[in-house]
């Protein structure tokens, strides 16, 4: 981690005195602080300089408020915390403190130890905010741009890993499955085919039959997905089950060949939804199957490709409801 020097606050307040006092408080406490007396030369300043708080005073002379200078924070890249400091804590005011969105409000006269503390938690509780938009960022772009990018290689499949989301997630409902464990297992239904990005598109897009050689090239993608996903430690459960999305339950599968329980509930049941989406959709060179050839399939299936009580499980549900058997959750995506 880089080392930007003490965290720079601008103290904003129209009394010398208390600038003063509020400066040796927060210097001794090891911040670089700027002074402002008045509203205009505070925003002059945060126009000028980065910083990572502000503390200003609510009532700046007769006629402003330090309120004012939530706007100007807020426009910066990253935004800027402002505490708001007041010794007329009437209700008006602080209401209108929080309608400008400060951090928080501390009344005066000052307690040190209160100030300094409330300090540390307004950077802290921004900085976790600030991590969580770039997780919330990252997420925007695992949910969205990368499976458009694997759909934009493979236009067959349009739509193929939202659908995928929605049937792993009602059969993980209906058998109970963690809600940790049910987060992740959305995840890798969206990035099931993430690997097909290092498949050539002449082979993903090719309208016939593939050779023996390009079905091993194809053959490839959950492996290079793995590979692919490998940025992503705190994801493990993620990676294996998008690394593990054609095996089959008699071992007869890829690219490991395992067995059974070799691979966990949630990604078995990742497994079978992946099959019933791609037999259920028209594709360029197939039609959509009718729900009872499926449900023949599954049947067949059970404990070959697919595990025997999901197998069925599925097949009782296509019987009775149909598709609705697989009507998605409100709740997803992540």
């Amino acid at each position: 981690m880089i080392d930007r020097g003490p965290l720079r606050v601008l103290l904003v307040d129209d009394e010398v005195e208390v600038l003063r006092s509020l400066h040796r408080i927060l210097d001794g406490a090891g911040y670089a602080v700027t002074c402002a007396n008045t509203l205009r030369l505070a925003i002059s300043e945060m126009r000028r300089e980065r910083f990572d708080l502000v503390l200003t005073d609510l009532y700046l002379g007769a006629t402003d408020l330090g309120v004012q200078i939530t706007q100007v924070a807020r426009e910066r890249r990253p935004f800027t915390p402002v505490i708001v400091l007041t010794g007329r804590p009437t209700f008006d005011g602080a209401k209108e403190a929080l309608r400008s969105q400060v951090a928080d409000i501390v009344v005066k006269p000052v307690v040190p130890e209160q100030l300094l503390s409330t300090c540390r938690r307004v950077v802290q509780e921004t900085e976790m905010a600030r991590r969580n938009q770039e997780l919330e960022t990252a997420n925007q772009v695992l949910a969205s741009v990368l499976p458009r990018t694997i759909e934009m290689k493979d236009p067959t499949t349009s739509g193929h890993a939202n659908r995928v989301v929605g049937y792993t997630d009602t059969l993980a409902r209906r058998l109970h499955v963690s809600a940790e464990d049910r987060a992740s297992l959305r995840l890798a239904a969206l990035l099931h085919d993430i690997g097909k990005i290092g498949v050539p598109d002449h082979i993903l897009q090719k309208p016939g039959q593939l050779t023996p050689d390009e079905m091993d090239i194809v053959k490839r993608h959950p492996a290079m997905g793995y590979e692919v996903l490998s940025e992503l430690p705190e994801h493990d459960n993620v990676r294996t089950w998008v690394y593990q999305h054609h095996e089959r339950w008699d071992g007869g599968g890829y690219p490991n060949g395992l067995h059974r329980e070799d691979v966990a509930l949630p990604g078995r049941i990742l497994v079978l939804a992946e099959v019933y989406d791609a037999l259920a959709e028209e594709r360029s060179y197939k039609k959509a199957w009718p729900t009872a050839r499926i449900v023949e399939l599954f049947r067949a299936q059970a404990g070959r490709q697919f595990d025997p009580d999901l197998a069925h499980l599925v097949a009782d549900g296509l019987e009775q409801q149909g598709a609705r058997f697989f009507a998605a959750s409100p709740d997803l995506l992540f």
